[in-house]
């Protein structure tokens, strides 16, 4: 799907009208921070801290003017206050504006799409496409003298291993627009991995594989003037581990006269201090990047070490495969199919894991060759080298769930060798009971038959009886005998009637070329 088309596909045509006018329709929860700050290279002052803001807020802080006229005084700036002796202070332009947003939804979205400007617009749609459609990316175009607008972007996809109660398993409550009620992330349940006891007890929780993704994107036209996205999925976890914008201003600490003495930020997973910003965008889109790479380090670790036990448990505990059972294995056909059937599942599962995986660290590994930050000096080595070693960790998960499809398919194969094996036997038991079946009518013609027509015989008029037989044991007897023989030799004829007739040819070909050679002599 095109990407305006998906990105448009996601929000309803009356969100726009809804939001401008503040209607009820609008969430009251809050899922934004906005961080607008001056910058000239060198120092940077706060516009002051707004606290997280619902979507409606959001929308309204971004139609005000990122750089106010001279005469804008409609606004204090860090909280400061203006006497009646002082002049009020002219608004600060916000050089450097992050923004922060948990679990885009479509109301989020639009006030992105209805607020940003036409120089950002291409560079936000693309991270908004990839973030809906869950795909990964790397990428700079930075130009440092220009009118050009530089971007910096990644998008990290994974998939969070999580287990929750039965009666409340993790939720998306974004949909596509485009494709009915379904979710904007899937959500698997894992419990089929788990093998089913004899006597099972109804579990209280299960194990979910959530698709989750991290989108930062940094714009901006020149150094000092920049914006910079931070999009991050939290649906999947539980209300009191989840990453939210009301947890970050808990964090955030004022002091007595109202000015803000730490605010953590958000990008960074509250690892740097907001009110210590870096200003140069190429630092602080690596600082961002290993803050946000190690966290996704983390879960693809967390899935790989979860999914091997699993497997390996399940795959250990089939009697058919052990070394050692114990007890013998089952002899059910049905139950093998199924096993069989499991491996496939979870070989279907493996696949798009390993392939997004695999594609991160393609990307990643792109970075080492971007001339964007060879010309940076300072942090900018230990971040690269940081991203680097958790590129390394990213790879030892990928090779984990490569080695379980590996696996998957072994057994796969042990199952199936079992399978042909038990076919085999079955097609021996069916040969020999066909065998079987055989002598049995041999046996009821031979024998059955030959009394059965005697006694028919017999039984007749006696003036229809053929001489010399008679209506007494006897004749009865030697009729029997009779017919059997001939039964007999015929059901001979028939058994080796191959040979005979291979017996026969031969014959008639030493007799032909008997009378061949002696039609020769006589000439």
């Amino acid at each position: 799907m095109p990407e305006v088309e998906l990105v448009a596909g996601f929000c309803p045509d009356k969100t726009l009208s809804e939001l401008e006018r503040g209607s009820s329709s609008v969430p009251e929860a809050t899922i934004a921070l906005l961080d607008d700050r001056t910058n000239n290279g060198t120092n940077s002052v706060s516009r002051g801290y707004l606290g997280p803001l619902t979507a409606h807020k959001l929308y309204l802080e971004l139609k005000k003017d990122r750089f106010p006229p001279e005469n804008d005084t409609s606004a204090r700036n860090n909280h400061t206050a203006t006497s009646q002796s002082q002049p009020p202070a002219r608004r600060l332009n916000a050089d450097r504006r992050l923004l922060f947003i948990t679990d885009l939804d479509h109301w989020s979205m639009m006030v992105l799409v209805s607020t940003l400007s036409i120089h950002q617009a291409k560079a936000l749609r693309d991270s908004l496409y990839r973030h809906l459609a869950f795909r990964g990316f790397l990428g700079s175009t930075y130009l440092p003298s220009g009118f050009s607008t530089f971007q910096l972007a990644f998008d990290l996809p994974y998939y969070a291993f999580r287990v929750a109660p039965c009666h409340s398993p993790p939720h998306d409550h974004r949909k596509r627009k485009s494709a009915g009620s379904e979710a904007l992330r899937n959500i698997t349940d894992l419990s089929f991995l788990v093998r089913k006891p004899k006597c099972p007890v109804p579990p209280t929780t299960k194990a979910y594989l959530c698709e989750a993704q991290t989108t930062v994107l940094i714009s901006g036209a020149d150094p000092w003037r920049w914006v910079a996205y931070c999009f991050v999925d939290t649906y999947f976890e539980s209300e009191d581990r989840r990453e939210s914008v009301d947890a970050y201003d808990e964090d955030v600490v004022i002091d007595d006269e109202s000015n803000v003495c730490f605010q953590p930020d958000p990008f960074t997973t509250a690892e740097s201090e907001a009110d210590h910003p870096v200003l140069d965008p190429r630092e602080y889109f690596l600082i961002v990047l290993e803050s946000r790479l190690r966290q996704a380090k983390y879960e693809w670790s967390n899935l790989a070490t979860n999914m091997e036990a699993s497997i390996n448990e399940y795959i250990n505990t089939c009697p058919i495969t052990m070394t050692d059972p114990p007890s013998t294995p089952p002899d059910d056909p049905l139950a093998v199919r199924q096993s069989r059937s499991w491996a496939v599942r979870t070989k279907k599962l493996l696949r798009p894991l390993i392939q997004k995986l695999e594609a991160t660290i393609n990307q990643l590994d792109s970075l080492k060759t971007d001339k964007t930050f060879a010309t940076l000096v300072g942090r900018a080595d230990r971040f690269i080298s940081e991203i680097g070693d958790h590129t390394k960790r990213l790879r030892g998960s990928l090779e984990d769930l490569e080695n379980l499809c590996k696996a998957c398919d072994g057994y796969i194969d042990d199952l199936s060798f079992y399978l042909n094996h038990e076919g085999n036997r079955d097609a021996k038991i069916q040969a020999q009971m066909a065998s079987f079946a055989q002598n049995m009518s041999f046996l009821i013609v031979g024998l059955l038959s030959p009394i059965a027509v005697a006694a028919g015989v017999l039984s007749m008029h006696q003036q229809a009886i053929p001489a010399p037989l008679g209506p007494n044991a006897r004749s009865f007897f030697g009729l029997i005998i009779i017919l059997m023989v001939a039964v007999w030799s015929t059901i001979g004829v028939m058994v080796h009637w191959k040979r005979i007739s291979q017996r026969m040819t031969d014959i008639f070909k030493v007799i032909l070329a008997d009378d061949v050679d002696l039609e020769r002599q006589q000439e």
